[in-house]
């Protein structure tokens, strides 16, 4: 079944290297590796697949099946599971003979051998790599990929320059950090980049456990709607009739969502496996995972070992679930007051945090594809581009910074002066 619908999706599909990707051999297959083999050298003379009627009329006992909708991954990995196990059987079916034959140190060994090959043999069914010596037809499509989904493939910033050094924005499947010191606006930024994330049309899924649920949603209303933070909080906003239109347009009719956790949707902590059992229950809809506070999250251990293990699950979960995260990290302040900046310098450039100013671990900045590093004081912020993949390391822009009113913007030549 499994290898009949796998190969007749090779076939309509045009999609041979597909299973090359997935390291699927002629040898995975118990009843069709004599049709594997007629495609593979097909796609390998002519370029591209069969048609079905073709293979039909060659193997009679080829059942064709059309319109397969299940997914390539999930057909490659079912088969290679079953001929691990089938494999599997067939190495152990010598058990009786060399009990026999071999001696007690000889088959203690011959046992031993085989178990680990047989636990190497279960895992590779169950992960893929990917064969670069063979996947040329692959990174091809990669590239028109590329071409064609550029601009779903990047969520963009709030600050048009950055997107531009980024290359189009936050990647998705990476790790990104932002470092700023305590009380200086870090989860505004990051409030920032959600909102704005969510109104190009990226599901995002914000963790603020510092905040009540109440305190982070009017954030997200000031930074939209420029409505005054601290009168929507006591309730006594001027404009409160323009308030009410503007909360009319948050209904049933958005299908993208913006998912907020705070403090009390988590009453064990942030941990990863909440985040991971997350990303599984809204599935595609999200594309950007905010932490706001990596400090706050419940880890496996104390101390410096927990947190470098929770980074590094982090790293795998932004990728294996093709989301951007950005994680907001407190720096110390010991390393604010390390660094002496006296008044005529801060009237030219504020002076934000290091990469070197981690605190508790350098492992959220090792994992991480980006590190922004910020700073504001009196209005005036500056955001660092601290590490990237882009030649725009070390640059940084200027902010001008009203969090009451929402206002986070790029500062004009004018108004540095």
């Amino acid at each position: 079944m499994i290898e009949a619908q796998l190969l007749s999706k090779v076939i309509d599909e045009n999609s041979f290297y597909t299973l090359t990707k997935y390291n699927v051999r002629a040898d995975d297959f118990e009843a069709y590796p004599h049709v594997y083999n007629f495609v593979r050298e097909y796609a390998n003379t002519y370029h591209q697949t069969p048609d079905y009627r073709t293979v039909v009329a060659k193997f009679e006992d080829f059942d064709y099946m059309p319109d397969v909708t299940d997914s390539f991954a999930y057909l490659c990995k079912t088969l290679k599971s079953a001929s691990a196990k089938r494999k599997s059987v067939i190495r152990l079916s010598k058990v009786n003979e060399n009990f026999k034959t071999m001696s007690g140190d000889e088959f203690t060994k011959w046992l031993k051998d085989e178990a680990t090959a047989l636990e190497a043999l279960a895992r590779s069914s169950s992960t893929t790599a990917t064969n670069y010596a063979t996947n040329g037809e692959e990174r091809k499509d990669w590239y028109q990929e590329n071409k064609d989904q550029v601009e779903l493939s990047y969520i963009p910033t709030p600050y048009n320059t950055l997107t531009e050094w980024l290359g189009g924005g936050l990647a998705l499947g990476d790790m990104n950090l932002l470092m700023a010191y305590t009380n200086r606006g870090k989860s505004w930024i990051g409030s920032d980049f959600g909102n704005v994330a969510h109104e190009h049309g990226f599901g995002v899924l914000h963790y603020s456990p510092e905040l009540s649920k109440k305190q982070q949603a009017y954030r997200n209303d000031t930074l939209r709607g420029h409505f005054n933070n601290v009168d929507i909080r006591r309730g006594r906003l001027e404009n409160e009739e323009a308030y009410f239109e503007y909360l009319d347009q948050f209904n049933e009719k958005n299908e993208v969502p913006y998912f907020i956790k705070t403090m009390e949707d988590l009453p064990n902590g942030l941990s990863t496996d909440v985040i991971r059992a997350d990303l599984e229950m809204y599935g595609d809809s999200i594309k950007l995972v905010i932490i706001d506070g990596f400090n706050l999250m419940k880890h496996p251990k104390m101390g410096r070992e927990g947190m470098t293990a929770t980074s590094r699950e982090l790293r795998q979960i932004f990728g294996r679930y093709n989301v951007a995260g950005l994680v907001i990290h407190q720096t110390p302040t010991s390393a604010e007051k390390e660094m002496k900046t006296d008044e005529d310098e801060l009237e030219v450039e504020i002076p934000v945090p290091q990469i070197t100013d981690y605190s508790e671990t350098i492992a959220v900045i090792q994992d991480s594809a980006t590190v922004l590093t910020f700073n504001q004081k009196d209005g005036r912020g500056r955001l660092m581009l601290a590490k990237c993949r882009e030649p725009h390391v070390g640059k940084s822009i200027d902010l001008r910074c009203n969090f009451n009113l929402g206002y986070i913007t790029e500062a004009s030549p004018v108004d540095l002066f």
